[in-house]
């Protein structure tokens, strides 16, 4: 075979090589992402409607996939990584049972539930249940979400 033969070869070798990790690498990367929908659709998150049954609520902000996912606080809210919770969030920064955003006759209340990385309101750790107003950012792990 001549040269230019073997170089075109080698070259199409390549580019298949190429597209082969690159589809890997896709695959790898869309099982990795979060997936939003599944715990509003698997019923342990309480949704509020439009219409506002209930006023308070937390609303996720950050990651982007699950920005704006609205959980009202009828009693109490909890959070964490367990499929027992109000909110689940999948992050390995998440205790099991992380916080409680309760609803008391003074306003909403977030306590920690003893978490290994805590729990932050405005950026202040919670050391103590502490009482927050709507426009508060809660923070646990990665998610942000805001007091309403």
């Amino acid at each position: 075979m001549s040269d230019a033969v073997l170089t075109v070869l080698r070259l199409g070798f390549l580019a298949l090589l190429w597209v082969f990790f690159l589809r890997i690498a896709s695959a790898v990367w869309t099982s990795a992402a979060p997936r939003p929908a599944a715990a509003a659709s698997e019923g342990r998150s309480r949704k509020l409607r439009k219409n506002g049954s209930s006023p308070a609520a937390v609303v996720i902000i950050e990651p982007l996939e699950q920005a704006g996912l609205v959980f009202s606080v009828e009693d109490q809210l909890t959070i964490g990584r367990s499929a027992s919770c109000d909110l689940t969030l999948d992050d390995t920064f998440v205790s099991s049972q992380h916080a409680r955003v309760a609803k008391t006759d003074r306003g909403l209340v977030v306590s920690d539930l003893g978490s290994t990385n805590g729990t932050y309101v405005d950026r202040e750790k919670v050391t103590t249940p502490i009482q927050v107003a709507r426009g508060a950012r809660l923070q646990i792990g990665s998610t942000v979400m805001e007091v309403r």
